[in-house]
């Protein structure tokens, strides 16, 4: 129990240390032997949080039942890939920046870190502030991801904030370029879950969702 608690701490002091944008506690998480437990905890965390934030949307756009949970369960997945593409294009473009490298694993663990002000992407939910709540959580990552980066890497101002700014503008692109595959799947899997023509209709339109949107180009067989 003790053990429990302990971990509990860490992740806690870990989401403070990014959310207060403190490089020099850093050190600490660095040296942990449970750092990768903690960094996936805190990802885990952002992503639940981001999610469940995000289901207002959903259920404005009158989205339920399975289709909820498929659209949801979806996102998350697509979630994960993206940030494992962002590491991996930090762990690219560091090296040619800085010409040397942390190694991939230090990298993938300071990218799940730096998710840490999604915690509060539960917040989304909040009627008219939601959106800019969100936005500004966004915004907060990039610097947490710009400390980590900057320590990871042991980079200056310019360089880190190159590498940074490279590894969330590929993610950003990468969002919308798989938001249509994404939504394929979705509704593929759909189709053989349930037999019915399409998961999306085409009042499913969701403007803000950053992974999966569901357009108008995806409507249910009576709708055509």
């Amino acid at each position: 129990m003790d053990g429990f608690l302990d971990f509990i701490a860490s992740v806690g002091l870990a989401i403070w240390t990014m959310l207060t944008l403190d490089s020099n506690t850093l050190g600490w998480f660095r040296t942990h032997p449970l750092n990768l437990q903690i960094s996936a905890t805190v990802a885990a965390l952002a992503g639940i949080s981001t999610l469940f934030g995000d289901s207002v949307v959903l259920f404005l756009n009158r989205v339920r039942g399975w289709r909820f949970l498929v659209t949801l369960l979806l996102n998350g997945v697509a979630m994960v890939l993206l940030y494992v593409l962002q590491a991996l294009m930090i762990a690219v473009i560091g090296p040619l920046v800085v010409g040397h490298t942390p190694g991939l694993v230090p990298i993938l663990r300071g990218v799940m870190l730096a998710t840490a002000p999604m915690v509060f992407g539960f917040l989304g939910l909040i009627p008219y502030a939601g959106p800019a709540i969100t936005r500004l959580l966004q915004a907060w990552g990039v610097l947490t991801l710009w400390i980590v980066v900057a320590v990871l890497f042991q980079a200056g101002f310019f360089s880190s904030l190159l590498i940074t700014l490279i590894g969330w503008g590929v993610m950003q692109l990468l969002s919308w370029g798989l938001s249509r595959p994404v939504s394929w799947v979705g509704d593929r899997i759909w189709r053989v879950v349930t037999g019915k023509p399409s998961m999306m209709t085409g009042h499913d339109l969701l403007s803000g969702q950053m992974f999966m949107p569901l357009d108008a180009g995806f409507r249910a067989e009576g709708e055509r």
